[in-house]
């Protein structure tokens, strides 16, 4: 039998990578076991998740998004860029037009999520670097929300779920818990030589407190409206960035006094910023970059 041909494009921001594709392409195929196979590194085209689109009738397209491990996460500030950057790029959707032929981009993307619509603003287009702002939504604090259940530690929560003692191995690590339409637990840095934050992110990624996984960012405040990141992402691991664990690293050393609520993040290739406005909303702001467009030769 010959080989299906899926069209991709592969897109980053700031080095969080996506492949993308349109649903028609799939037909019957799992998306799920595609980013399984698509996303590995050494045997596959490589990239943190896979991304999904689907005409919509309330937006510019509507995304699912697939960790590279095939689960499905809810939300990605830095997949909706991506997505935003292929669609203008392609002239707002349709087949991909040559470099030099775009049709004139639109400046206002709305994207259909399953956890609602997240509209994008382009800011600045520079070569090949597009730069969005992005509304990210309200956090939420509610436990069941993230959903985090601590079991024998329920007397310990309040909202917002700051400062919580959770237990790791031997040891108790102070966590900032919240929700951003998907799971968020923020851990403060002192010194980075002193802390194995990977080790420890994959540890509470599946922490039995946190059913459904959880998103792992570690955040070290250099001033008021300055903060550097790291994460563990529940399904990619590491990832040299993240949107919505951006924002959720502000909103915790927001509630911790130690920054402002509008707040660079740098992360280990670049930067993004960050606004939680007073009215609760939060908006990103961040470049993402077409690397490549190709067809896959998918078979069983």
């Amino acid at each position: 039998m010959d080989p299906r041909r899926i069209p991709f494009a592969k897109a980053h921001a700031l080095g969080n990578d996506f492949l993308l594709v349109e649903q028609a392409a799939l037909a019957d195929l799992e998306p799920a076991a595609l980013a399984l196979r698509l996303c590995n590194r050494h045997m596959g085209i490589g990239a943190d998740g896979l991304v999904v689109l689907a005409p919509s009738a309330v937006a510019q397209a509507a995304v699912r998004i697939y960790n590279a491990d095939g689960s499905e996460a809810m939300l990605s500030g830095n997949a909706l860029r991506c997505v935003a950057t292929w669609l203008l790029w392609r002239g707002g959707g349709g087949d991909s037009n040559p470099p030099g032929q775009q049709q004139a981009p639109l400046d206002c993307i709305a994207l259909d999520t399953p956890v609602g619509l997240r509209e994008l603003t382009l800011l600045e287009r520079n070569a090949r670097r597009w730069i969005f702002r992005t509304v990210i939504g309200r956090p939420s604090f509610a436990a069941p929300d993230v959903p985090f259940q601590p079991r024998s530690h329920s007397s310990l929560l309040r909202e917002p779920i700051t400062d919580f003692p959770l237990p790791v191995g031997d040891t108790v690590v102070p966590v900032t818990i919240l929700s951003l339409g998907n799971p968020q637990c923020i851990i403060f840095v002192y010194d980075w030589a002193l802390v194995d934050w990977k080790g420890l992110g994959a540890e509470i990624e599946r922490h039995p407190f946190f059913p459904d996984r959880t998103n792992v960012g570690f955040v070290q405040v250099v001033a008021d409206d300055r903060v550097e990141a790291r994460f563990w992402e529940r399904g990619a691991g590491h990832t040299l960035a993240s949107g919505t664990g951006s924002c959720a690293c502000v909103i915790a050393a927001h509630l911790a006094g130690t920054a402002g609520r509008r707040v660079t993040v740098g992360v280990e290739h670049g930067e993004m910023q960050v606004d939680w406005r007073d009215d609760g909303m939060v908006e990103l702001t961040g470049p993402a970059e077409i690397v490549a467009e190709g067809i896959h030769p998918w078979q069983e």
